[in-house]
């Protein structure tokens, strides 16, 4: 019996493995789901996969694609609603033995997915969120439209494919929100340095504090500056922000009087990575997330972190003695507090940073591997299981030994 998603049919096992990546946006539009997509096909290729990138066109710039499809970006948000590209849709499809899609709560991926098992492809269907609801936001959208989004579109493409989630908290979030049991993988992290000085707190120094991601309501970036308020009643602060988003124009309203905010936009990953680097800490108040990849990256590094305990987050934090530094979602005094506590023993809280990072790092290392194994042909061994071992191993509602 076919298991969906994971057809019977074996490859010879010298062949290489055609994988299609499909996914709405990719870089330069910044976010988790674009940096994995990136992340994957480096994995994929440096495996003999041959890869490909099918994405949304977006207005007026050039993406890391190797096809698009004509879009538009429906107000206030900017969804994507593909209007064209339907033959390099088919024909990307046709000629992959793979396809890879990102997003539940985008229209192309689960085309996409509907295509392929119409073709009789393997399609994996990662999972980016937590399945948690919007808070915030609105609700004509995200509880109206996305609803019936989900029963219409998501549900039936998820079902036909083998559901993957890149965080614990959305195998649970799979679950309940969708019906289906998700394969936890493990967030496959590049090879990420420590920075290259370590930080130092003096007392008169003004702590730096960086907030980076998407300027929306779900990542709550107005309780940043609140946070800050805070802190700056005890020491010195700063607070820069780095990202796009709806919000851009409320923070820099904020900012007009506060001296003391930065608004910078966007910048490339490899920026991202400079800045988080310099700062004393960075700074998280989402209230909805999964992978939490803007603190996962960060702490993997050995930098500081306070986080909103949501998604995967209290996962991130494995030294016991850091566990304090991840707090509870909106508490703008916690948040405070603990950057304070961090401020106050700051080498001491620094090194236990960077031990955390070291077991963060092992632990995502073998993502890549986790990853690559989904995509890899069925030897005729296997075959007598329509599930592999490494997705027995890895499937949401089986016993796991990954931590």
């Amino acid at each position: 019996m076919e298991t969906p998603g994971l057809p019977s049919s074996s490859h010879d096992a010298g062949a290489r493995t055609n994988v299609l990546l499909v996914s709405s946006f990719v870089l330069p539009h910044t976010g988790g789901v674009e940096q994995f997509v990136d992340t994957a096909k480096e994995v994929l290729s440096a495996r003999r996969c041959r890869v490909r990138v099918l994405a949304c066109r977006l207005p007026g710039g050039s993406v890391d694609a190797d096809a698009l499809v004509p879009t538009w970006f429906l107000p206030p948000g900017g969804w994507p609603l593909p209007v064209g590209g339907w033959r390099r849709l088919w024909r990307e499809i046709g000629k992959a033995d793979v396809v890879i899609v990102n997003g539940a709560r985008h229209l192309l991926p689960a085309l996409a997915a509907l295509v392929a098992r119409l073709r009789r492809k393997r399609v994996l269907f990662v999972l980016h969120g937590s399945g948690a609801p919007f808070t915030k936001g609105s609700f004509f959208y995200h509880r109206l439209l996305g609803s019936v989004f989900e029963w219409l579109v998501a549900r039936p493409a998820l079902r036909l494919s083998l559901p993957v989630s890149l965080s614990r908290a959305g195998v649970a979030g799979a679950q309940a929100r969708y019906g289906v049991a998700a394969t936890y993988v493990p967030y496959p992290l590049r090879d990420l340095r420590p920075p290259k000085r370590a930080r130092s707190l003096p007392v008169n120094e003004p702590l730096e504090i960086v907030w980076v991601g998407r300027l929306y309501p779900e990542k709550d970036p107005l309780s940043a500056v609140a946070v800050v308020e805070r802190v700056r009643l005890s020491r010195d602060a700063t607070l820069e922000f780095y990202g796009e988003g709806i919000l851009t124009d409320a923070l820099e309203r904020l900012a007009c009087d506060r001296p003391w905010v930065s608004v910078r936009g966007s910048r490339s990953w490899a920026e991202i990575q400079e800045v988080q680097a310099g700062a004393h800490v960075c700074l998280s108040t989402s209230l909805r997330d999964a992978t939490q990849i803007g603190i996962l990256e960060p702490l993997s590094r050995g930098i500081p972190v306070v986080s909103t305990g949501v998604g995967d987050a209290p996962r991130h934090y494995v030294t016991p003695a850091l566990r304090s530094f991840c707090v509870e979602p909106g508490d703008v005094d916690a948040a405070a507090a603990a950057i304070l506590e961090l401020a106050s023993a700051y080498d001491r809280y620094r090194d236990e940073f960077a031990a955390n990072g070291r077991l963060l790092q092992a632990r995502h290392r073998r993502g890549r591997a986790y990853l690559a194994s989904l995509v890899e042909p069925a030897t005729p061994s296997r075959r007598s299981s329509s599930i592999r071992p490494a997705d027995r191993l890895l499937t949401g509602n089986q016993p796991t030994h990954v931590p």
